[in-house]
């Protein structure tokens, strides 16, 4: 509580922000809402502030490709927006479109089923389905691991476009366990039949124990853009028993894709 007779000069928390954050998102907003390319002038007005200020701010929202400025030196959004639109609506999408599926094969399985997607040339877990029965391992939701390391990782890696695939293999590939594929060449050759066979297997080389089946998840564009893995204790997750689980795991994986507008062509 301020003392009697002083002012308390101090935002409350709720009420804090970064004035230049602030001022870029409504110019954007304003351009947004104009629905045409807008000149300097008329942004700056638009959001009341200076025209060298709202200059900087469009400088570098361009930069960011956010902004995109015509030969008639007029603003409009640019497709980095877009992209970002587009990644929270297939994930939002995706997570609820998958709940259902990822429970169903959890029960069926009686082992841990997990949803990611590739971010950031990493493996990103967002859901997870799990039974009772189910091994317990680090990969939770939010958790991030190695695209090498797992069957999640490495199906998702497989359907990348070449150039994607050169980058990961010319990296120096971390050992997680004493089974992690650490050689580009048998990583290189693990990922073609991943991606001939429509599945990816991971023995022991994330964690000690733990083994994995994965498939790949489509979107609209015909793109991979998650993966549904089937994980559990190396006693139960075996050669014998990937057929099964590769088969299950399609199946939820192609009813997933076809809710999110994929049409299968082969």
């Amino acid at each position: 509580m301020p003392r009697s007779g002083t002012a308390d000069t101090a935002d409350p928390p709720a009420k804090r922000v970064v004035q230049s954050v602030s001022r870029a998102a409504n110019l954007m907003k304003a351009m947004a809402n104009k629905g045409r390319p807008m000149g300097l002038s008329d942004l700056a007005a638009a959001i009341g502030i200076s025209k060298p200020a709202t200059y900087h701010l469009l400088r570098t929202l361009e930069m960011e490709g956010f902004v995109a400025k015509g030969p008639d030196a007029l603003y409009q959004l640019d497709w980095g927006l877009y992209e970002l639109g587009s990644a929270v609506i297939r994930s939002v999408s995706l997570t609820q479109i998958a709940r259902g599926h990822l429970d169903r094969l959890a029960d069926e399985t009686g082992e841990a089923v997990l949803l990611s997607i590739l971010d950031d040339r990493s493996v990103l877990y967002l859901d997870r389905g799990q039974s009772a029965e189910s091994f317990v391992m680090v990969a939770n939701v939010g958790r991030r691991s190695p695209l090498h390391t797992n069957a999640s990782g490495k199906v998702l890696l497989a359907f990348q476009p070449p150039d994607v695939v050169a980058a990961v293999l010319s990296r120096p590939l971390e050992a997680k366990t004493p089974s992690t594929v650490c050689n580009p060449q048998v990583l290189a050759e693990q990922l073609a039949r991943a991606q001939a066979d429509g599945y990816a297997t991971c023995w022991q080389e994330q964690e000690i124990g733990l083994c994995s089946v994965a498939c790949p998840i489509f979107d609209y564009t015909g793109g991979i853009c998650a993966a549904i893995a089937i994980a559990g204790p190396a006693e139960r997750i075996d050669e014998a028993a990937v057929p099964a689980l590769a088969a299950a795991a399609r199946r939820e994986a192609l009813a997933i894709s076809q809710k999110l507008g994929w049409a299968d062509t082969h």
